[in-house]
C-alpha cells in the first residue's frame, strides 16, 4: 500500500514473533490469529494484514525525532489489541474468513477463540509495559492504550446496536470514531509519547481519529462496490449481512424506507445498489473520505514533524483513499 507500511513491517513482525509465546496452551491460540502459525501450530507463511496501526506509531515517533527502540513495544501492543478485537468481532459477526484464512473461532471453536482474544489483550498490556522509556512515559502510554481500547470496545457495542436498530449518519460516525478511530488515534498518540512529546499527544490522537473515520468509510465503500478478487468478498456483501454502513446511513437520510428494504430477507441487492447510485452515494462517500483525510493532515500541519515523515504520511493517506482491498 505504501512505503511506510513496508518500511516498518519487518521490525514489527520480528517484535510480534518475540512477544508471542512459543510453548504452552496459549501459544497456538495467540500465534494463529496473528498469522505466525497455522491451524496445526506449525509456522505459517507470515503475518497478514497491513500493520497500519503499529506502522503509524513508528512513523509518528520517527517524525518527532524519537528512537525506534522506545516505540516498538508500544506499536506491537497496538497490533495485539487490534487482533484481539478482530478475533472477538468475528465471533460476534459470525464471519468465517479473516485475511484469507479461517477465523479463530472456526479453527478452535467459539469458547477457545474467546480465550484467544483475552490472551491477546493481556499480552498487549504486558508488551507495552516493556517499553524502554522513563517510568512516567510508560504510565502515560499504558493509560492511552487502555483508554483507546475501552473506546474501541464502546464502538463495537454501538455498532451492534446500530445493526439492529439502524441510525443516521451522526450516530454512525460517532460509532466509527470509537470503533475504528480510537485505536488509530491511539497509534499516533503512542508515537508522540514514545518521542517524549506529551504536550502534543492529544493533537496526534485527534489526527488519528479523523484518519480512522476516513478508513472506515472507505472500508464501507469496498463492502458495497469493491472488486471481489481484491476484497475476497462478493459485491454488496455488507448488504447480504444486513450491516448498517456509512453509505446506507447516508442514503437512508433521504430515503427512510431504504434501511427497511435492506433488512428484508433475502435482500434485493441490485435494487438497493441502484438506489444508492441514484442518490450519488458513492461520490458523496468519496468526498467525505477526502474531507476526513484533510482534517487529519490539518491536525498535524502545525506540529514539528520532519519533512520526509510528513511527505510519507501524505503518501499513506493518499493510498488509503485509493485502496481497493
Amino acid at each position: 500500500m505504501s512505503d511506510i507500511l513496508r518500511r516498518y513491517r519487518e521490525p514489527i513482525v520480528d517484535s510480534l514473533q518475540r512477544a508471542a509465546p512459543a510453548q504452552g496452551p496459549l501459544a497456538p491460540l495467540i500465534r494463529y490469529p496473528l498469522g505466525l502459525a497455522g491451524a496445526d501450530g506449525e509456522p505459517s507463511p507470515g503475518v497478514g494484514g497491513k500493520l497500519l496501526r503499529p506502522s503509524l506509531a513508528c512513523l509518528t515517533c520517527e517524525a518527532l525525532g524519537g528512537a525506534s527502540e522506545g516505540v516498538l513495544p508500544l506499536a506491537t501492543a497496538l497490533e495485539l489489541v487490534h487482533v484481539f478485537s478482530l478475533v472477538h468481532d468475528d465471533i460476534q459477526d459470525g464471519d468465517e474468513l479473516r485475511r484469507g484464512r479461517a477465523t479463530a473461532w472456526k479453527v478452535f471453536g467459539t469458547e477457545q477463540a474467546i480465550n484467544a482474544g483475552d490472551a491477546l489483550l493481556v499480552l498487549a498490556l504486558q508488551t507495552a509495559q516493556q517499553a524502554p522509556l522513563v517510568e512516567d512515559l510508560v504510565h502515560r502510554a499504558l493509560e492511552a492504550l487502555l483508554v483507546g481500547t475501552q473506546r474501541m470496545i464502546e464502538g463495537q457495542v454501538l455498532d451492534l446496536k446500530l445493526q439492529r436498530a439502524g441510525g443516521d449518519t451522526e450516530a454512525y460516525l460517532e460509532m466509527a470514531r470509537l470503533k475504528t478511530g480510537a485505536l488509530l488515534g491511539c497509534s499516533l498518540e503512542l508515537g508522540a509519547l514514545a518521542a517524549g512529546e506529551v504536550v502534543l499527544a492529544a493533537a496526534h490522537r485527534r489526527a488519528g481519529e479523523e484518519l480512522g473515520l476516513a478508513f472506515q468509510i472507505q472500508d464501507d465503500m469496498l463492502g458495497l462496490w469493491g472488486d471481489p478478487e481484491l476484497t475476497g468478498k462478493p459485491v454488496g456483501s455488507d448488504l447480504e449481512e444486513g450491516k448498517l454502513t456509512y453509505p446506507l446511513a447516508l442514503a437512508a437520510a433521504e430515503d427512510p424506507q431504504l434501511w427497511q428494504r435492506c433488512r428484508q430477507i433475502p435482500v434485493r441487492k441490485e435494487q438497493v445498489l441502484r438506489r444508492l447510485e441514484e442518490l450519488a452515494v458513492r461520490s458523496r462517500c468519496r468526498s467525505e473520505v477526502k474531507r476526513r483525510l484533510e482534517a487529519a493532515r490539518g491536525e498535524l500541519a502545525p506540529l514539528p514533524w520532519q519533512d520526509d515523515c510528513r511527505r510519507a504520511f501524505a503518501q499513506l493517506t493518499a493510498a488509503l483513499a485509493a485502496r481497493e482491498a
